[in-house]
């Protein structure tokens, strides 16, 4: 949240768009309220934020979560996330920034907004603004100037906001940044051992008597899937399919109708040699990447292997890749970065391109042309959905009509004796693990499957693969399944969690006997258990870890002389961790370099800011009037 908002503040609305058309900023008068509804979804002290921007915010974030999860996002997932809340996190944070600088006399001006367009390529042909563009672009996205206008104005003004709260954090002192260095580079010797339950399996002794009683206290945990059989009606697309046809002009009509989805816009292939240098780095940082920037130029404008330069000099995170870029298309680069491979030819290696990021020496591998995806290449894929649409209306009108029937004739079964050419399919008794194929295996047949009561009927269900009618047969509870027909598995478990007893029981006769000062090594060895050694850094990289794991080592990093011991047992997975303090080492200030103290400096100024940031918007949004709507 912070870092969006550290960029300027930009909106999720906005950048939604962003995404789909690189647009940041549109050229006319002041905007209009941002009221899409009569009722508001939320209100921030009077201002109103309507159930359109509300549902805007809610799809983009959804989209990124899902582009993150690859497409789909599981329910329990999302409900775990609070969508709902982030976004109304975002919209009444987002209001209370623009309320900010308007009480600080803050204000976003029409020259601004109208020199901020006049700079964006995406508006642009030739080097110029071009009006039409503009409209263009804002009409296929369904927006008007006026509205476009009004939510640029309210980024502009959260950013101007920011600006002026965290200005008021601008100093770090030089013990900050040494205290901060030290912390991250102080090392941590330890002795530790590791007790498995695996290694104790040998030593479990089976014993039919004491399986028995384990099996009657755990005989809850091998109770069988609920089963059910179905009765259903099926009423798939393709069965309709089978019988429609597309007409030739049918085709074409729907291709130039959709023309824009067969276009691609010329892209780009280009690898990059980055060297950081941001807006919070020092002259002395600047000069020394630019000069390394300079010096990668030189290698690569006189013949060595570009991607070999960017795995030594690169300090992106594309440098293990040689710098590979990708192929992009315009606008997805930032500006500087985005100009300079858009006009350069097909091998040519770029003079130093500054951004943001830092100095960027350039390789354009190939250029690839705007192209159209022909009408052969797509008929196939156009044929398929203008047959489905005209195959739904067909299926649902037969579907919702077996449906009716069911319904007046009382049962399915009433309604087979009345419709004699009616095929009622059935299944033998399936799992949710094993759902048959005959069935649909659309989540939401599944899911109405096994919400079904024994002799109910489901709701007509609709699918993309069709319409289906479900009714539950029969039903078999989950039962407890006889010892001997899942012997092998409780024996399995029974071994499994006698032999992690046995483990716990022998790492804290360890951990005991350390508490009451034996040496770790001769306890250990007495104990048989292998004694190791670690050098651990507080964010693990550069550790000697020896295997010691890596989510225990900032418990490791509490302990000290006076407190060597942790009060007890570490649980990984299913093995046992028993560790004791040996040293603690600082680092000589000596080796703070330059470009590290910048780094520090930087890193704290952002925490400060960050905090400064985090405690105004609280003291806003206590004192503030906020309505959310009950329906959110």
């Amino acid at each position: 949240m912070l870092q969006i908002f550290r960029d300027k503040a930009q909106s999720t609305f906005i950048q939604a768009i962003v995404l789909v058309i690189a647009l940041v900023f549109i050229f006319w008068g002041v905007g209009t309220n941002m009221m899409g509804s009569r009722e508001a979804a939320i209100v921030v002290n009077d201002e109103e934020i309507s159930f359109q921007e509300y549902q805007q915010v809610y799809d983009k974030l959804l989209s990124d979560y899902r582009q993150q999860f690859g497409g789909s996002v599981p329910e329990e997932l999302l409900q775990t996330l609070g969508l709902s809340q982030q976004v109304k996190n975002q919209l009444i944070q987002g209001a209370l920034l623009r309320q900010g600088a308007t009480s600080m006399g803050l204000m976003a001006s029409a020259p601004e907004i109208q020199r901020r367009i006049q700079g964006m390529v995406q508006f642009q042909e030739n080097n110029s603004f071009d009006l039409a563009k503009y409209q263009s672009i804002l009409a296929s996205n369904r927006l008007t100037p006026h509205k476009f206008e009004a939510d640029i104005r309210h980024d502009m003004l959260s950013g101007k906001a920011i600006t002026s709260i965290v200005d008021f954090s601008t100093i770090v002192a030089d013990t900050e940044i040494l205290d901060r260095f030290q912390e991250d580079k102080e090392s941590l010797s330890l002795l530790f051992t590791t007790i498995r339950p695996l290694d104790f399996h040998d030593q479990v002794m089976v014993e039919e008597e004491k399986l028995l009683t384990w099996f009657d206290q755990n005989k809850e945990a091998y109770k069988t899937a609920p089963r059910i059989k179905l009765k259903f009606l099926s009423f798939p697309y393709d069965n309709e399919l089978k019988n429609l046809t597309v007409s030739d002009e049918q085709i074409e009509k729907s291709y130039q109708e959709n023309l824009a989805r067969y276009q691609e816009p010329e892209k780009r292939h280009a690898r990059h040699i980055l060297l950081k240098a941001d807006e919070n780095s020092t002259a002395e940082t600047h000069a020394s990447q630019l000069a390394k920037a300079e010096e990668a130029k030189a290698k690569a404008k006189a013949g060595e292997d570009f991607a070999i330069l960017a795995q030594t000099y690169s300090e992106g995170p594309t440098k293990a890749n040689g710098g590979d870029l990708g192929k992009f298309s315009r606008g997805q680069m930032v500006e500087p970065f985005d100009d300079a491979v858009f006009s350069m030819q097909e091998g040519e290696i770029s003079e130093i391109v500054k951004t943001r990021f830092g100095y960027h020496v350039i390789l354009l591998q190939e250029i690839l042309p705007a192209t159209t995806r022909p009408l052969a290449e797509v008929r196939e894929e156009l044929t398929k959905e203008l047959k489905n649409g005209l195959a739904r209306p067909a299926v649902f009108q037969k579907a919702n009509d077996a449906y009716e029937g069911i319904i007046a004739a009382g049962s399915l079964q009433e309604y087979a004796r009345l419709t004699p050419d009616t095929t009622i399919l059935e299944t033998d008794f399936f799992s949710q693990s094993d759902f048959p194929e005959q069935l649909d295996k659309d989540p939401i047949v599944q899911d109405t499957a096994f919400s079904l009561k024994n002799g109910e009927l489901s709701s007509l269900l609709e699918s993309p693969n069709g319409y289906s009618v479900l009714y539950a047969e029969a039903i078999e509870e989950p039962t407890v399944p006889e010892l001997d027909s899942i012997r092998k598995k409780v024996t399995e478990d029974y071994t499994a969690e006698l032999a992690r007893t046995l483990a716990l029981g022998k790492s804290e006769e360890l951990l005991s006997a350390l508490i009451s000062g034996s040496p770790f090594t001769e306890a250990s060895k007495a104990l048989g258990v292998e004694v190791k050694s670690a050098t651990l850094l507080r964010n693990s990289t550069g550790s000697e870890a020896n295997g010691f794991p890596p989510s225990l080592v900032q418990n490791a990093f509490t302990l000290s002389n006076d407190t060597p011991l942790p009060e007890k047992t570490a649980t990984v997975g299913d093995d046992f961790f028993i560790y004791q303090f040996s040293e603690r080492k600082l680092p000589d200030p000596a080796g703070l370099t330059t470009d590290e103290k910048e780094r520090y400096r930087a890193e704290i100024l952002r925490t400060k800011q960050d905090g400064l940031l985090i405690a105004w918007l609280r003291h806003q949004e206590k004192n503030a009037k906020i309505y959310s709507n009950k329906n959110l």
